[in-house]
């Protein structure tokens, strides 16, 4: 191939000199900058579906794994498309939307610069679906969500890829975009029920079939996916975001009627009650108060996703 491209077969080139320099994605600086490369190397892989599963171990280590439904990736090429320069996109480069014209990028352009800011950065199944898994510090290549003293919110990736998936559907004109943020759980019941992944009554090879594109789930956790206990996550276009409070009413608000006195060991057992429940969805709550009126009581807690990998 002549010009600024170098010919790798199966319609991958590597660009050279200015042309490679002037298609790298802008500077990484934050994890969420290498979240919105990843989502845009599936979008321009002709994507219809990504799914994000995110963990962080010893408030340290953020893991995000990008499953999705594109074109995938010849497996001659699993580790070449790590390399600087490699693309499937040096004839048809893409520009997005909210970028700006001279700053066009392609497929697999940033993986060479995310690789270089991670701890590690692979390529876990090339195809049906494709799965690339990236493990940062987050003391050395932070997010830009405000850490809580107590545990970091995931609020501002759910809100990376909430923004890229509503901005992709507007410029394309098209709904032909779903996308998915959670636990590496919620995640794999999420597949099941779309079938990316078939069930399969084994649970040991549905849990290697998950390991394989990089869902670490415990048998405990694939037991309660099979048996329906895990909810499947809902497009993140559809959902308002984690946390937020809710309230039950557990009486008939009739504006009359007893006051319903509850000690301290009352509302702990409560509090017992819905942690359980929660917990059997992977979810977690907080800050419980408890409210009595007259032929009242009210519950009211916070509900949201927990960072921390437990079983």
């Amino acid at each position: 191939m002549e010009g600024p491209y170098r010919d790798l077969g199966a319609g991958f080139a590597r660009l050279t000199g200015i042309e490679g320099a002037r298609r790298s994605p802008s500077r990484i600086t934050h994890v969420e900058d290498a979240l919105l490369e990843l989502l845009r190397n599936a979008r321009d892989a002709g994507a219809t579906s990504i799914y994000v599963a995110s963990t962080l171990r010893e408030r340290r280590y953020r893991t995000l794994t990008v499953i999705d439904n594109g074109h995938g990736i010849p497996e001659s090429h699993r580790d070449l498309i790590l390399e600087p320069g490699v693309t499937t996109r040096h004839l048809n480069p893409v520009t997005d939307p909210e970028g700006p014209p001279a700053s066009p990028h392609g497929t697999g352009l940033s993986l060479y610069h995310i690789r270089a800011r991670s701890l590690k950065t692979s390529v876990l199944s090339t195809l049906d679906p494709t799965s690339i898994q990236v493990t940062f510090d987050i003391t050395t290549l932070p997010e830009r969500t405000l850490q809580s003293t107590t545990r970091p919110s995931t609020k501002n990736l759910r809100a990376t890829l909430k923004r890229f998936t509503e901005t992709t559907i507007t410029h394309r004109q098209s709904s032909l975009l779903n996308a998915y943020y959670g636990s590496p759980a919620r995640i794999l019941a999420t597949l099941l029920c779309h079938r990316i992944i078939l069930s399969r009554r084994d649970e040991g090879h549905l849990r290697e079939e998950a390991a394989a594109l990089g869902l670490g789930v415990s048998a405990r956790s694939v037991q309660r996916i099979v048996r329906g206990e895990v909810r499947p996550l809902e497009d993140v276009s559809e959902v308002e975001g984690a946390g937020g409070s809710g309230r039950v009413q557990v009486a008939a608000a009739d504006g009359g009627g007893p006051v319903l006195v509850l000690g301290d060991e009352d509302r702990a057992s409560i509090a017992d009650i819905l942690r359980r429940a929660a917990r059997a969805g992977y979810l977690e709550v907080e800050d419980l108060r408890v409210e009595s009126r007259r032929g009242e009581i009210f519950l009211r807690s916070r509900v949201y996703e927990p960072e921390e990998e437990y079983e």
